[in-house]
């Protein structure tokens, strides 16, 4: 990301990133690779 780039564009590839993470997590958390400690989140790759 640079400088050059629009408002919208930032609000764009934001929205892929979240998308993308909220994808990820989901799936981590079907395949009970998330796990809650406490306070903590523990999460295994």
């Amino acid at each position: 990301m640079d400088h050059a780039r629009s408002a919208a564009q930032f609000v764009a590839t934001g929205r892929a990133l979240e998308g993308r993470a909220l994808t990820q997590a989901v799936q981590w958390h079907a395949e009970h690779r998330v796990l809650l400690d406490g306070n903590r989140t523990i999460v295994f790759n």
